[in-house]
């Protein structure tokens, strides 16, 4: 942005700058104390921050919102209204905000302010998305990776999200040991709810509800490149404006969002290594952190031929876990495994080796099993293993032959992570979450859609990369 289109902005903007204390946070010291947390000290040593407070597309009660940020302690806010906000995400004026909080309703984004604001998400700008801002750019499937979820506007009646004004909503703690949430408990807020809106599998529960009327989560904080980003359902009026423990949660995420990760993340290749270890969820798999194999409880060697055969078959797996407590877990929870640079994952009762090409890879499902035979045969040339490799059990020698019987294709949605078939069809339905490629898959021929198949997975899984963990060298 030019330096006089900056000041024209500047001048144009509704600005709002304040820092101030007052009585209506005494609730929430008191609850702060109560919960022995090192509030003054936490205050003190972030007197100087800074966040930005995107708002329009949506009405709200102003006045009573942003008493909400004028009372806030170690807080100083500005606001930006949309859609003059989109063309700042490349400027040097974000460089001082610590946490951007998102309080719009926003459609319109072109591609440049696409790219631009995935690229400060790449750099760790802190992001908090309050209420309504699950609504914003429909037609931007990027956008529901990076807040963790969508209300859907369109579609039919079984698709499309759902709200209710004037209830009273219990809200429920789902994570007591999360920084956003710890100390704090359950308690009831008289607010809007949504229902029927998408979650993405992939996002860490902070905030869950009873209401009937609601979706079951909703609050909850996402990952995309190195941000920590928070999105929290709650906040349609004065009523939850008002609630200390409303007032309390959005401290604390703010607080969250500005800290830096330990962990640096990087764009998936396919010359990224998984851990060797037991993958118990998406979750772990995303994280790069499995089980090691040497928690398991078991006597095989996990580099014998029949560990994970024999450890299928077994309804539980028994580990150690991280403090050296015995626990179990059932076989069929497991998501998956990684071996010598393999990754495999459990699908029909078997381990079955995938690669991981992006957002959505092409499988191929071959369940590779390990058949046990009493003794060796003479001829090892076309076997698994050698006469040198035999696995002595009761004082008998058994032989493991490889044996792979080959599947059908299909495609693997890592994001959702589901499996669907591979075809037209399918790979139609995965496009729709970008509209660019939807579209121009959707004219072409059946006979083209199936040449092209493999290109559009392609350019879908540039268009929309994975990260994962850095690696220790």
């Amino acid at each position: 942005m030019a330096i006089k289109d900056w000041i024209k902005y500047q001048n144009h903007n509704m600005i709002s700058m304040t820092k101030s204390h007052s009585r209506n946070w005494l609730m929430i010291v008191l609850l702060l104390l109560a919960s022995n947390i090192p509030f003054a000290g936490k205050c003190s040593a972030q007197s100087e921050q800074k966040i930005l407070i995107i708002t329009g597309g949506h009405d709200f009660e102003r006045e009573a919102f942003f008493e909400i940020f004028k009372e806030m302690p170690g807080v100083e806010y500005q606001e930006s209204v949309q859609p003059e906000a989109n063309g700042l995400w490349d400027s040097t004026f974000m460089d001082q905000f610590d946490v951007l909080l998102f309080y719009d309703m926003f459609q319109e984004i072109d591609d440049l302010q696409k790219a631009a604001f995935v690229k400060l998400l790449e750099k760790g700008k802190g992001i908090v998305f309050l209420h309504h801002s699950l609504a914003s750019y429909q037609t931007w499937y990027e956008f529901e990776r990076i807040i963790g979820g969508r209300y859907v506007e369109s579609g039919s009646d079984q698709e499309r999200s759902t709200y209710q004004h004037d209830v009273e909503v219990p809200v429920q703690i789902a994570d007591h040991m999360h920084p956003i949430t710890t100390g704090m408990a359950d308690f009831l807020i008289h607010d809007e709810v949504y229902g029927n809106f998408r979650v993405l599998p992939t996002v860490h529960p902070l905030l869950k509800t009873t209401h009937p009327e609601s979706g079951e989560l909703i609050g909850w904080t996402n990952r995309y490149g190195n941000s920590r980003i928070v999105y929290i359902q709650l906040g349609h009026d004065h009523y939850a404006y008002e609630n200390p423990n409303y007032r309390l949660l959005l401290k604390k995420a703010i607080d969250w969002a500005r800290e830096p990760d330990e962990v640096q993340m990087i764009r998936y290749s396919p010359e990224y290594k998984f851990k060797d270890g037991l993958y118990l969820n998406i979750h772990d798999l995303r994280a790069n952190d499995p089980i090691p194999f040497a928690r398991i409880v078991t006597d095989l060697n996990s580099y014998n031929k029949d560990f994970f055969s024999e450890m299928i078959i077994k309804e539980e797996v028994i580990l150690y876990d991280e403090s050296g407590v015995r626990a179990s877990l059932k076989t069929k929870d497991v998501w998956g495994y990684a071996l010598n640079d393999q990754l495999y994952i459990m699908l029909g009762g078997k381990f079955q080796r995938i690669i991981i090409e992006g957002c959505i890879s092409l499988f191929i499902a071959s369940a590779t099993t390990h058949e046990k035979t009493r003794y060796a045969p003479s001829d090892t040339s076309t076997h698994y293993t050698t006469t040198a490799d035999l696995y002595r059990s009761h004082n008998k020698k058994y032989y493991y032959s490889m044996v792979t019987a080959e599947g059908t294709m299909s495609l693997f949605d890592l994001e959702l992570n589901n499996l669907t078939g591979y075809d037209i069809e399918s790979l139609g339905v995965l496009l729709k979450r970008d509209s660019e490629l939807s579209a121009e898959y959707k004219v072409l021929r059946n006979r083209e859609k199936k040449e092209k198949m493999i290109e559009f997975i392609r350019r879908f899984n540039a268009s929309h990369p994975l990260y994962f963990p850095i690696q220790p060298q």
